[in-house]
């Protein structure tokens, strides 16, 4: 049960925010599945900023 409500909050509060609309330096963030921040750097690999950035704004 907990774990169902603690999907939900996470489901939620990752509606609510958008980070699809944050930019790092000219580039899209994403928001991974544990919650990390991240953009595809040019060699396709992720490079990880601090959270703040896809934070609600």
């Amino acid at each position: 049960m907990k774990r169902l409500l603690f999907c939900t909050a996470l489901l939620v509060s990752m509606l609510a925010c958008n980070p699809m609309d944050c930019t790092y330096n000219g580039h899209k963030l994403n928001v991974g599945p544990r919650g990390g921040c991240y953009y595809l750097n040019k060699n396709g690999n992720k490079t990880y900023v601090d959270r703040s950035y896809c934070a609600c704004k």
